[in-house]
């Protein structure tokens, strides 16, 4: 599927990627709302889990964010920009902890994974990213049942704490 908005390419991209993650992600990550939206209407959240800390890695996420929910926004964009990880960001208090996934097409540049860091420097706000390959791969660990999908996720998130200062 071609990257931007042309076609509605943007709201099938979200409708098949939150189809998707809701497979790959369960039983750990559960109850997937997509378009998950504030009281006032003001903030659409793309996809919202529940987190079940029975798992050791969402475990982990409700100790360390207090995130009882999982906030994913999905962006089928060639390149994030630094309003996309705002974006996240602005959603990332009260209930929803401190821990979200950024889902995009490709790997961030050196210049947005250098933002992720100072995000979490500064707030101690981790904001993950998942690719296309991280995709692939998640699909492939579902397929064969060596593994859980959201293992994936956690591998990333291992590197992504190898890049943040202690």
């Amino acid at each position: 599927m071609p990257t931007g908005i042309t076609d509605s390419n943007d709201k099938k991209y979200e409708r098949e990627i939150s189809r998707l993650l809701a497979s790959l992600l369960y039983p750990q990550l559960d109850f997937a709302k997509s378009q998950s939206r504030t009281d006032s209407g003001a903030l659409i959240r793309d996809l919202v889990f529940y987190n079940n800390p029975k798992h050791p890695f969402p475990s982990e996420l409700l100790r360390e964010y207090d995130s009882r929910q999982i906030v994913f926004e999905l962006k089928n964009v060639s390149a994030l920009e630094r309003e996309h990880i705002n974006q996240l960001n602005r959603y990332l208090k009260d209930d929803f902890g401190r821990f979200g996934v950024l889902v995009t097409r490709n790997s961030p540049s050196k210049a947005m994974k250098r933002n992720l860091v100072d995000l979490w420097s500064g707030r101690r706000v981790c904001v993950l990213t998942l690719t296309d390959a991280d995709l692939e791969q998640m699909v492939q660990l579902y397929e064969s049942r060596q593994r859980d999908p959201v293992d994936v996720l956690n591998r990333n998130y291992v590197e992504f704490m190898r890049e943040c200062p202690s």
